[in-house]
């Protein structure tokens, strides 16, 4: 029986992550979010926290991890579902999708034709970190920050 080569099963993956977020495109009507002061931005105090996104909780599964991604710039939420999806969103309504792999993942970003690569790694204390490379978090490792 022959393997199949890897670059084979990930262009797969690939694939089916960018008919999926083409798919959400040509589907999805826009929404814009209006916040308190005006300007389609949020002022939020350091004390105040972001609410979960819509686009992380409507996923129905018991066994799902969800994360607080607190990156540099930009405030994110990921969840981990346990048939391999993954989705990222930002409280200003940007959402991402990707499948997990051996422990990496090609995630798209569902409103434009970015794509980018995310690495799930463990730590000592034995939380979950993530190392993406190319999107809106480029270069930055993120230790993330469970959810209840």
């Amino acid at each position: 029986m022959q393997k199949t080569p890897g670059w084979l099963v990930l262009g797969q993956f690939a694939l089916e992550v960018t008919a999926l977020s083409l798919a959400a495109r040509l589907l999805a009507r826009p929404r814009t979010r209006r916040f308190a002061n005006g300007n389609g931005s949020a002022d939020r105090s350091n004390d105040e926290a972001a609410p979960i996104p819509e686009f992380i909780t409507e996923v129905s599964d018991p066994n799902a991890h969800r994360y607080r991604l607190p990156a540099k710039g930009e405030e994110f939420f990921a969840g981990f579902y346990t048939d391999g999806r993954v989705r990222l969103a930002t409280p200003e309504g940007k959402r991402f999708s990707g499948i997990v792999v051996d422990r990496k993942a090609v995630v798209a970003d569902l409103g434009s034709d970015d794509s980018f690569e995310m690495e799930i790694l463990g730590d000592a204390g034995g939380g979950m970190t993530l190392r993406v490379l190319g999107g809106p978090l480029d270069g930055q490792t993120i230790a993330c920050v469970p959810l209840s």
